[in-house]
């Protein structure tokens, strides 16, 4: 039977007295609800009450209000603290998660911000409370260290692309790239090849991607972003040119961030990895690590492997034309030299500066050769190089297509690409509206643990059937 309401009694319903508390309003399977139940959040107040007087002043928000409003920002997905404060004022979950009355004044969306620019924003904070999850996750043994997956993800700045000036910059290398350079020296010595040039200085650089020699002071060019000088410009194939930064991002595998780093967009994964992998990476003792092409060169693989992990990225082809009859010369491991299609012995002649060792044969001993007009040419010797750190390339190599190895790449699609497709499509990570890389790295805290804690709320009851309880007071 057809019913229409009256004017009367819309109003009448619009305005009712009813006694309800906030508690009833929220749903008992909504998310929210699921990760309170999971997380003491108390740990908050340990951390930060050194930042505010205890005898003067008006009373603070609640600082675990404080940092649950940027967290619930990203747990939603909306990546705006000023949007989520208007979503508030109407939510009741959302009020209910905040420690927020039902009737209660909602913070101004400023008021983090301030706090963080006249508190926090030179402190820990940010990096103890996802440190502090991670540690109670672990003790409750939902993430697991053996295997870590590694990979780089572009997020866009909020910075014009267009608004930008050119800059001449020294070039930064780090202890690592010296440290590779100075063992290319030393090797050099051994051989007996050092030349007047060589010394102990570090003034000369190899880069170990490219193979050219850098000089340390170099500089070079870069556009740099009037908006957020921080950021770099960030070019890939095809790609448009836009200002961004990118997040070195480990997780385990199950799909649990273990550990994150931002870099300005310009820097490569290889140059950004060692400063992860040593404050970060190597404190966790995994097993394995596994990453992808764009960190695999052999100084990185050599410190990996020396802390007694084993290092897993895919094949990377050499670049540049290659003369197939090379393939038919075979490295003998004993006498570390190499031998030709025609049985004759290659010796060791000297180190490029690009790291390679020079394995040469003179053409009078090609002579009889079936093969010297293919692979002598017009030289007047045949040269084989072979990197310095190419033993420890031929054991990554080994364990890649070894059972285990093609076991565990699979697995990367499964976890650190899909850190990254949730971060993107649910938690803001596509872009960040925050400026200069520490602030970045400062917000990117509570994002990546609140994607550990989203996923740790559907799994709130353990192994053995008992309710976890996380970073209990």
């Amino acid at each position: 039977m057809y019913y229409e309401k009256s004017k009367n009694q819309i109003y009448a319903e619009k305005n009712q007295f009813e006694f309800v508390c906030l508690e009833q309003l929220v749903p008992e399977d909504h998310i929210l609800r699921k990760i309170e139940s999971l997380v003491d959040f108390d740990f908050i107040h340990d951390l930060t009450k050194n930042f505010y007087s205890h005898t003067a002043g008006r009373n603070c928000l609640d600082t675990v209000t404080l940092f649950k409003i940027v967290m619930l920002s990203f747990l939603t997905g909306k990546n705006s603290i000023r949007a989520t404060l208007e979503e508030t004022k109407v939510n009741m979950a959302y009020r209910w998660f905040l420690n927020l009355p039902l009737t209660g004044t909602i913070p101004n969306y400023s008021t983090f911000s301030k706090n963080y620019a006249r508190r926090y924003e030179n402190s820990k904070v940010f990096k103890q409370i996802f440190d502090t999850l991670l540690t109670s996750l672990v003790e409750n043994n939902l993430i697991d260290l053996s295997v870590i997956f590694v990979d780089g993800t572009h997020i866009k700045a909020n910075a014009n692309k267009k608004k930008f000036i050119k800059k001449e910059v020294n070039i930064a290398f780090t202890d690592f790239e010296k440290k590779i350079q100075k063992e290319i020296r030393e090797y050099r010595k051994e051989l007996g090849r050092e030349d007047s040039d060589d010394d102990d200085s570090d003034d000369t650089f190899i880069d170990e991607e490219t193979g050219e020699v850098k000089e340390l002071k170099e500089t070079k060019t870069i556009n740099e972003s009037k908006t957020d000088p921080d950021s770099g410009m960030f070019v890939k194939g095809e790609h448009e040119r836009i200002f961004a930064y990118v997040d070195q991002v480990a997780c385990d595998k199950r799909g649990y961030v273990v550990g994150y780093d931002v870099n300005p967009g310009n820097v490569h994964d290889s140059k950004a990895f060692m400063p992860f992998f040593e404050n970060e990476l190597s404190l966790l003792n995994p097993n394995v690590i596994c990453a992808d092409a764009g960190y695999m060169n052999g100084g990185l693989a050599k410190e990996v492997m020396d802390k007694g992990i084993n290092f897993l990225a895919p094949y990377v082809r050499p670049r540049g034309n290659k003369d197939e009859i090379n393939k038919l010369f075979t490295y003998q491991l004993e006498i570390d030299s190499y031998i030709c299609p025609n049985g004759n012995l290659l010796y060791k002649n000297n180190v490029s500066k690009d790291g390679y060792i020079e394995y040469v044969i003179d053409s009078y001993n090609c002579n009889n050769c079936p093969f010297k007009n293919e692979c002598m040419k017009q030289y007047k010797r045949k040269t084989i190089r072979r990197h310095i750190y190419q033993d420890i390339l031929d054991v990554c190599r080994n364990y890649r297509l070894s059972d285990e190895g093609k076991e565990i790449y699979k697995q990367r699609k499964e976890t650190i690409e899909r850190v990254f497709a949730d971060g993107k499509e649910r938690f803001g990570l596509r872009y960040t509206r925050f400026k200069s890389l520490k602030k970045n790295k400062a917000y990117r805290g509570l994002l990546y643990a609140c994607m550990n804690l989203k996923k740790a709320a559907l799994h709130i009851i353990d192994r053995a059937g008992n309710k976890i309880k996380l970073c209990e007071c």
